[in-house]
């Protein structure tokens, strides 16, 4: 998913939460964070973040299940603002470190995440959400959920259910940020590729593999393949494949077929990251035979061409560890 000013902001916020809980002696009791949100519900940055932080980070698990349902109800508000915060809240919680020894300090505690498990039906629609960072952070949050094990199935079908939406292709306009407009689809794979997949240690790469369940294989490749699809939507979705540690065999020849799209970006997009991928000495030659074509196609645009040459000097193997320096 593209680095987003939601990110950004939620970064910030537990950054500077870390600084501001050392110097509050007494942090308010995570009971009144519903209440401070509505109250800040429209504040653009304010100092009332390092307080929210404060009480997530020294709240016990008993407290967090007590406030979960009023938080939840936030996230059901008329206000854009306030959705999105609250989501961030929840963020925070599920992202929460162990308490105690700095070595535990580094693991996730999935505790909290656990506990939210009971409202994922109803912080699904958020994933669709007309409000940008509304969407972001729902999505931040539910790939925060995507570490339980075993992974909860509703926590799958929420995800599922985005990648079937019949908008889940096209940019969804937003009133706040009209001018970048994304699609939902694309950036649900971020999520939807390490919850459903079981992970593995290569043998001869030594790097960790994930392999999704046929289900979700078989949607992914269903999304790809849709009569619907743009541009920009395809391209997205293979940097979201391509970038990450899951990558289905049945999955990648759907995007090696995308070499041979009419649209010059999707195949950008794709010849960019085809260094990323995992494949077979079949897959490579064929891979590489269409990146070769595509740099001495006359027809094809100077950038393209340029793309494509800078791979071929770079394409050593079946897969390019390194940064590809040309690129």
């Amino acid at each position: 998913m593209r680095r987003s000013l939601v990110l950004a902001f939620a970064l910030l916020v537990l950054s500077a939460g870390s600084a501001g809980a050392q110097s509050a002696a007494a942090p308010a009791k995570l009971d009144s964070l519903p209440q401070l949100l509505e109250a800040h519900a429209d504040d653009q940055l304010p100092e009332w973040t390092v307080q929210a932080d404060s009480m997530v980070q020294a709240a016990t698990p008993a407290e967090i299940r007590q406030v979960l349902p009023a938080l939840v109800d936030l996230t059901e508000s008329s206000n854009a603002k306030l959705r999105a915060n609250t989501l961030l809240a929840l963020w925070a919680i599920a992202a929460r470190s162990k308490p105690g020894r700095p070595e535990d300090r580094r693991q996730r505690d999935l505790t909290e995440d656990e506990a939210m498990i009971p409202y994922i039906t109803r912080l699904s629609p958020r994933l669709m959400d007309s409000d940008r960072p509304s969407r972001t952070t729902a999505l931040l949050l539910f790939q925060a959920l995507a570490t339980i094990r075993p992974i909860p199935p509703e926590l799958i079908q929420a995800e599922l259910a985005v990648l079937r939406s019949p908008q889940s292709t096209q940019p969804m306009a937003d009133a706040r940020y009209p001018g970048s407009p994304t699609s939902p689809g694309p950036q649900m794979l971020w999520a939807l590729l390490p919850a459903a997949a079981d992970f593995s240690l290569d043998p001869v790469t030594h790097i960790i593999v994930g392999r999704d369940s046929p289900e979700v294989q078989k949607a992914i490749i269903e999304f790809l393949d849709r009569p619907d699809q743009t541009a920009e939507s395809l391209s997205e979705s293979i940097r979201a494949i391509t970038v990450g540690q899951v990558q289905d065999p049945a999955v990648i020849a759907e995007l090696l077929s995308l070499l041979h799209s009419p649209s010059a970006t999707v195949q950008k997009a794709l010849v960019q990251n085809v260094l990323r991928l995992r494949l077979s000495p079949d897959e490579l030659a064929n891979a590489r035979a269409s990146v070769t074509s595509i740099a001495a196609d006359p027809n094809a645009p100077a950038d393209l061409r340029t793309i494509a040459n800078s791979v071929l000097s770079c394409w050593s193997n079946d897969r390019q560890d390194e940064p590809c320096p040309a690129l």
